[in-house]
């Protein structure tokens, strides 16, 4: 219109609210759904709310209404190989330890010991509650926990 003149600020806010850096660029997308996906969200701060309750959420993926919760492996460029537009993905900037104190982490995540071990057990949500249950047993000395 004339007469009229756009300003655009210098420095613009940051797309990830506070503790997360955006990863990637807007649209990038990690094919799946992680470790938890959810409907109804529609901040990044309250998908960020989400993924802070989870020990196993290192990144989250929001755009529209979906909050999309990814693990320590996920959370890298390399696997960000989809496309979302207008979906933003933003990674914590401390990352909680992989293992919980006195343990120390075994090769690569995504490594696995063949076979169940000493014991499997089902319905284990975090790496603590996997490591209390192996310091029960005198016959444990390691453990995989994972979805």
């Amino acid at each position: 219109a004339p007469g009229y003149v756009t300003c655009k600020k210098n420095v613009l806010p940051p797309v990830c609210p506070d503790g997360y850096t955006q990863l990637g660029n807007i649209g990038d997308d990690v094919p799946g759904y992680g470790v938890g996906h959810m409907k109804g969200i529609r901040s990044k701060a309250e998908c960020a709310a989400k993924c802070n309750d989870r020990d196993d959420c290192a990144a989250f993926e929001q755009g529209k209404d979906d909050c999309v919760l990814n693990g320590l492996a996920d959370a890298t460029t390399e696997r960000q190989t989809g496309r979302a537009p207008g979906y933003v993905t933003c990674k914590k900037n401390v990352l909680p330890p992989v293992c919980p104190d006195g343990y120390t982490q075994l090769g690569n995540i995504g490594d696995d010991v063949p076979g169940y071990g000493v014991g499997h057990m089902k319905g284990i949500r975090s790496k603590a509650e996997c490591a209390a249950k192996c310091n029960d047993r005198d016959d444990c000395a390691a453990f995989e926990q994972g979805k």
